[in-house]
């Protein structure tokens, strides 16, 4: 018998009871609350896939690998755009970018500007970075998230993936990388 049956046949014999005093069955009402609450993070997180701290991820479109960087500190997902071409289109603001990878395979991307968004820095000061939205697929989780544009030139990693793709679908295993391959039908 699974647990959620078992605690809800708990919570039926005991809790809703009417034999029972009134200040027994709210105490295992609580209980099994408390139990339950428990119990979730446990079973999201048998749900996750474990994912390196670094990882290959295919960007869409385009379908470009790129060495990313899964980063929970992060709120949102960060790319390499040192020089954004913004244009108007249909009275609407667009950019126009290329990415280059490692292997130095480009693809250029023209994609409606969403909104700007207002970046925390550690040193203190904010700074302002057009969001688009951009299929990235790490693992077999692909996903259309925000991804702010800003110019990574001087990191490591085009790619920082933050916690609005990584949030329900991977687990970051810090001692770990390239634990994936990307695999997503295009």
């Amino acid at each position: 018998m699974k647990v959620d049956k078992i605690i809800a046949s708990f919570y039926l014999d005991h809790a809703l009871s009417e034999d029972k005093p009134l200040h027994s069955r709210q105490k295992i009402h609580t209980a099994t609350i408390i139990l339950l609450m428990s119990l979730f993070p446990q079973v999201n997180a048998s749900n996750m896939v474990s994912a390196g701290w670094i990882e290959k991820a295919i960007l869409y479109p385009g379908a470009i690998t790129l060495h990313a960087k899964l980063d929970t500190g992060a709120k949102t997902t960060s790319i390499n755009v040192p020089k954004p071409a913004f244009f108007e289109h249909d009275d609407e603001r667009w950019v126009r970018f290329t990415i280059t990878n490692k292997d130095n395979r480009s693809t250029t991307i023209e994609k409606r500007v969403i909104r700007d968004a207002k970046i925390k820095r550690h040193f203190g000061n904010q700074q302002v970075r057009p969001v688009v939205l951009l299929d990235i697929c790490i693992g077999n989780v692909r996903k259309r998230e925000e991804v702010n544009l800003v110019d990574r030139s001087n990191l490591d990693y085009q790619l920082l993936v933050g916690r609005n793709f990584l949030k329900d679908d991977l687990l970051i295993d810090s001692g770990s990388t390239y634990i994936l391959s990307p695999d997503c039908p295009d």
